[in-house]
């Protein structure tokens, strides 16, 4: 048994024996259990109370049962010595009742049901422990055999176990929601009654970590217009509401959920705790973080006279908590106070973008190698402009963007792209085209046309709606999601959005960036700014496809450009001769010692070509398949694990204060760049392809190019449902969504209201 750090009511740290373990996120899985819990071995675990006497020190967490467990008998008990024969157990003195009970935690409906029909077993007989069928329906997530019970009488608010805990509290405890739906919306269950505990409806379903269970509770009786009410800062036996378990269990959907529905940060338990103390026990820097931007005061004393910074260096979190209030805005030079912007979000995000524009040609201009001195230019050239980049986010990013890894998901990277861009038209506009206009004119044609569809869907794909799910402001209407979800037994965290609050379509998925519900999400592209989604995706794949031709037709016209400078002086330089001119050829050779400036921004466009020539083979390979690159993602995943499950529910999400090994920092920076240039996708793509081939034959195997992709519908149409919105013509090529509509196996559909995917026709079927 592992023992948690916790504050004693006098403010001291102990090591207490599972604190709060009915909260434990060891499980954070949806708790639909199938298997029955044994009469003889539920257990549970108490939160512990921590009162002023220190001499409680027992481990009360011990308890048995949910709420109670029928005693066994000392059948052993100095047998040796006694000729008495062992007491009857209650089970033994009515064994019609043991068998009722047996066939609720088995659902034997029918069995149960005989019983009941037959008047040797009535639904609300209980044994001295007071637990009825009820409980034991309801705690091993019998809904079937609930409804029988309840319509039969069977009363859902009977106390019963040693916690005397009524069947609500049993399925609250263990995270059922299909229970607790049916308990509080078609009984007289009340969710305001207490256990032993002093735990109510809400403070069980904190501890059992389930979110979707958090969520139907807090919507169906949290809100104004709820039938049964439930105050969310209801405390318990030590004032500790239900913000205190979900920040002492670190459980960051729990808590975002909490404080969306209005849970006081302020509230003190018996020590004078408030929540943010509690979130220091297992130190998780996301769960500080929401309880800062939440209202926290980060000075509020306890009874022992300690604030955070003092609890937080007794549970050797201070240095994540004080990184915490870094990224919160906090100014560790002026007490904690919030840092006054020197500059605007939007002028910092402005500035952010229009950098590049300055440093892209500074570093180009030093890279003079031709001229001698080639590697300290080379080292010149790169330090400057990576000190640049470092300038900026030291200095302006922070203004509007605190992050561990900030440049990714800043316009940095939007501004290196339009930089580079920028110049290459420039150099296209004042020099190519003026010496090749005549005797190149189909491709400086071709290059103008290119440079037009990229630069107008670049940027329309930057400041367009990705495709936004609408999110309802009236909890009714998100109720009412939950309870359809509910009644089709999909109500979990793949059809629903425990961050925003809404039932997701399919296909669509939560945006860390925006924090938005993205419909038909694709990923999160750093080269144009912004998400890609239903609405702007076939932006994004046009102006890749622009840029890709884009780079090669001023790859070509440069080329010439330089054969007709070459052409019209007559110089045989025995440099031109060298081992790096005979490679590169005469053309470039001669731009390279003439046009530095010119021959290096080529160069530059070369490596910007890396993650574009990734992109376009990635996503046509995946328009092809029907896919997007998140679907592709997950389904590269089960290539490597083909048995895995998606988790109905979220995982549990929590930063960890232990600092990464050297070879793990590698590692990650690396992944960092393989995902910004198209890599990581590219070596995806090889590895379904691989896996393709080799397990073709096996009839074991999983075969990612052949398995049944809900979104193929072939090649064919899976390319025209990209490019086409209503009716195959030309003219349907060109509109973009207005909305969330767009094609699906050849019809229109909504990606905001998707929940069901197009039939397939047999020949579509693989």
């Amino acid at each position: 048994m592992t023992s948690e750090r916790d504050v004693s009511a006098n403010g001291d740290l102990k090591d207490k024996a599972q604190l709060g373990q009915s909260g434990s996120t060891e499980d954070n899985t949806s708790p639909q259990k199938s298997d029955t819990i044994p009469l003889d071995t539920l257990q549970t675990t108490k939160p512990t109370s921590h009162q002023d006497n220190d001499t409680d020190d027992v481990d009360s967490a011990s308890l048995k049962s949910t709420d109670g467990v029928v005693d066994k008998s000392e059948s052993g008990l100095n047998n040796s010595t006694t000729d008495e024969a062992p007491k009857p157990t209650e089970q033994d003195l009515n064994p019609e009742l043991a068998k009722f009970m047996q066939y609720c935690q088995e659902g034997s409906l029918d069995s149960a049901k005989a019983l009941i029909e037959s008047g040797s077993a009535k639904v609300n007989d209980t044994f001295s422990d007071g637990i009825s069928g009820l409980h034991w329906a309801c705690i091993n997530n019998r809904l079937t055999l609930v409804k029988y019970l309840v319509d039969n009488g069977a009363d859902p608010n009977l106390y019963g176990g040693e916690l005397r805990a009524t069947p609500l509290h049993w399925a609250c405890r263990n995270g059922l929601v299909y229970i607790v739906q049916y308990l509080i919306s078609n009984t007289s269950a009340d969710p305001n009654l207490r256990d032993l505990q002093t735990y109510n409806a809400l403070h069980l379903a904190v501890h059992s970590s389930n979110i979707t269970l958090v969520v139907y509770l807090l919507l169906s009786c949290c809100d104004q217009n709820s039938k049964k009410k439930l105050y969310i800062d209801e405390p318990d036996g030590s004032n500790r509401t239900a913000l205190h378990w979900a920040s002492y269990q670190n459980d960051i959907f729990t808590v975002n959920a909490l404080l969306r529905f209005g849970a006081d940060v302020s509230k003190t338990d018996d020590s004078l705790f408030i929540p943010l103390h509690w979130c220091f026990m297992r130190g998780h820097k996301n769960v500080m973080k929401a309880l800062v931007e939440g209202g926290s005061d980060i000075f509020f004393k306890n009874d022992s006279g300690k604030d955070s910074f003092d609890i937080a260096k007794d549970m050797n979190c201070l240095h994540a908590w004080q990184k915490v209030l870094i990224d919160s805005g906090r100014d560790p030079k002026n007490n904690w106070a919030p840092k006054r912007r020197w500059v605007g979000p939007k002028v910092g995000k402005v500035s952010t973008y229009i950098a590049p524009f300055l440093l892209l040609p500074i570093s180009l201009s030093i890279c003079t190698t031709s001229q001698g001195l080639a590697f300290p230019k080379l080292v010149l050239a790169f330090a400057s402009f990576a000190l640049g980049i470092y300038i900026i986010s030291k200095t302006i990013i922070p203004t509007y963007l605190i992050d561990d890894k900030p440049l990714p998901k800043s316009p940095i990277l939007a501004g290196i792209f339009s930089a580079t861009a920028f110049w290459c038209i420039v150099i296209w506009s004042f020099a190519i085209l003026p010496a090749t206009l005549f005797t190149n004119f189909i491709p400086n044609i071709f290059m103008s046309i290119f440079i037009a569809i990229f630069v107008w869907s670049f940027f329309k794909a930057m400041f367009i709606n990705p495709g936004f799910v609408p999110t309802p402001t009236d909890n009714a209407v998100i109720l009412a999601q939950v309870e359809d979800l509910l009644s089709c037994g999909k109500f979990d965290t793949d059809h629903f959005c425990v961050n925003s609050f809404v039932r997701k379509p399919l296909r669509s998925r939560y945006s860390k960036h925006n924090k938005r519900l993205v419909a038909r999400f694709d990923h999160y592209c750093p080269w144009v700014y912004n998400e890609i989604g239903v609405r702007n995706h076939k932006l994004f794949i046009t102006f890749v496809y622009a840029l890709n031709l884009a780079i090669l037709f001023f790859t070509y016209l440069t080329i010439e450009y330089f054969d007709n400078l070459k052409d019209s002086f007559d110089s045989d330089d025995e440099d031109n001769q060298s081992f790096f001119c005979r490679m590169i050829g005469d053309d470039l050779c001669y731009g390279y010692k003439n046009k530095q400036f010119h021959f290096n921004l080529l160069v530059w466009c070369w490596l910007q070509y890396v993650w574009i020539f990734f992109l376009c083979l990635v996503q046509t390979f995946q328009i092809l398949r029907g896919l997007t690159t998140w679907e592709f993602s997950s389904l590269n995943s089960r290539i490597i694990n083909p048995r895995s499950n998606h988790s109905t529910v979220p995982e549990e999400v929590a930063d960890s204060l232990t600092q990464p090994s050297r070879s793990d920092r590698k590692n990650n920076e690396l992944q960092t760049c393989l995902n910004l240039l198209g890599i990581d996708q590219f070596v995806m793509t090889m590895k379904m392809t691989i896996a393709s081939i080799f397990n073709r034959n096996r009839t074991t195997s999983f075969d990612p190019l052949h398995i049944d992709i809900p979104t193929d519908y072939g090649l064919k149409q899976n390319w025209l449902d990209f490019w086409v919105i209503g009716e195959p013509s030309w003219r349907n090529v060109f509109y973009l969504p207005i909305e969330g509509e767009n094609n699906l196996n050849g019809k229109v559909v909504d990606y905001y209201k998707l929940y069901e995917y197009p039939p397939k026709s047999s020949s579509q079927v693989v």
